[in-house]
């Protein structure tokens, strides 16, 4: 006799997974400013310092291995959300992505503990942002208001 096995995939909406997932994007700061520090440090600085073709590069690898980085930890958190159970993980991820893009730019030239702090309190914020915006009723209307709030953010912090 066939056995019939149902899997219910249930979410949170609870403080609970509200302050986990706000947690989570602090682990994300955390793990966003570790890799672009190692990319920009063993990867971009020898690669890109060579010669005096990519000079403007060698000047500020930072900000090449932040957006390097970026897409690595962005790629890395949708894993470690689907495994939290955050509704619609890539709207968060890949809107926090956007809008946190040029972040190693801005950050530039801060001591290492203010450039710590900056991400994961940044980070954090992102996600606890997108999260709340991702929890709308529809997928059309959660990826269009991400998408308005992210454009509207990037063109404010470009104003200032």
């Amino acid at each position: 006799m066939a056995r019939v096995v149902e899997d219910t995939y249930t979410v949170n909406h609870t403080l609970l997974a509200w302050v986990r997932l706000i947690g989570f994007g602090a682990i994300v700061g955390v793990a966003y400013w570790v890799v672009t520090l190692i990319i920009g440090r063993y990867v971009v600085e020898p690669w890109a310092c060579r010669d005096l073709a990519s000079a403007a590069v060698c000047l500020a690898p930072e900000v090449l291995a932040g957006k390097i980085s970026t897409v690595l930890v962005a790629t890395g958190a949708i894993f470690g959300m689907i495994r939290l159970r955050v509704v619609r993980p890539i709207i968060v991820a890949v809107a926090s992505a956007v809008l946190l893009w040029e972040l190693s730019a801005i950050l530039s030239g801060l001591f290492w503990l203010e450039t710590l702090a900056w991400s994961v309190l940044l980070y954090a914020i992102s996600y606890a942002l997108f999260g709340w915006i991702a929890r709308a009723w529809s997928v059309l209307v959660a990826i269009i208001v991400a998408v308005v709030a992210a454009v509207v953010i990037r063109i404010a912090v470009m104003l200032y």
